[in-house]
């Protein structure tokens, strides 16, 4: 039996605060540059207060705007490098405009629905065994670093999903289920000896300290894009 000291790690996993994707006019903005609404601050400014006791000693984020506007509002004055990372963006989608008007709200509001097929993919984008792939991999580069013990990692709606359903056993199939608000916090512990993943706790799940009770959430992500989607697909020719 190993005589490795055990050690317990706490991971305090963040979706990004809210963004506008789509432009005054209804048109859908590029995902990848978009920044944090005014909405979206504030909302992670409401988190940081919860957060604010937290000594973290690692904190890693997308590479996204987004993401590491919420990343640097949630650490504040903390002495502590944040590193941004291309491979914990956000699973890429198709072109929009390939999706027959007919498949939008299967495609868009159920998009998720394919996470546990293997040759499943993203509103016609990135196959989700790559996605799982590109995650994981860093992932557990991270947790192979022997120095710290409190990781704050600011990510994605779907990021976020893969690392809760890992934490739950690995199967993809769970994930579909585990919605991901704005601004959100996920607390997953994890046992670690020698190297070695022991145990893995999920704590927390999706807590949005400006709406505790989600009275004002009823739709899912997913169903508030195809919302805004809807209009511009009646329009095509």
């Amino acid at each position: 039996m190993s005589t490795a000291t055990l050690h317990r790690r706490r991971c305090y996993l963040v979706r990004h605060g809210h963004v506008d994707y789509f432009a005054p006019d209804g048109q859908p903005l590029d995902p990848r540059s978009v920044p944090l609404s005014g909405l979206g601050v504030d909302q992670v400014r409401q988190l940081a207060q919860v957060l604010a006791p937290i000594g973290f000693d690692r904190a890693l984020c997308s590479d996204y705007p987004r993401a590491r506007q919420t990343a640097e509002l949630l650490l504040g004055d903390r002495p502590l490098e944040l590193q941004a990372c291309a491979q914990l963006r956000e699973v890429r989608a198709g072109r929009l405009r390939d999706i027959a008007p007919g498949q939008l709200q299967q495609q868009v509001s159920y998009a998720y629905d394919s996470f546990a097929d293997p040759e499943g993919c993203f509103m016609g984008g990135e196959r989700w065994s790559d996605f799982d792939s590109r995650i994981l991999a860093r992932f557990e580069q991270v947790l192979a670093e022997p120095d710290w013990q409190h990781l704050m990692l600011v990510s994605h709606d779907a990021v976020n999903r893969l690392l809760l359903g890992w934490a739950l056993g690995g199967a993809r199939g769970c994930a579909a289920a585990l919605e991901q608000d704005n601004a959100c916090l996920n607390i997953i512990d994890i046992d670690m000896q020698g190297g070695r993943i022991l145990r893995r706790f999920v704590r927390v799940v999706n807590l949005t300290p400006y709406d505790l009770p989600k009275a004002s959430q009823r739709q899912t992500v997913m169903e508030r894009i195809h919302a805004q989607l809807a209009p511009l697909a009646e329009q095509r020719p």
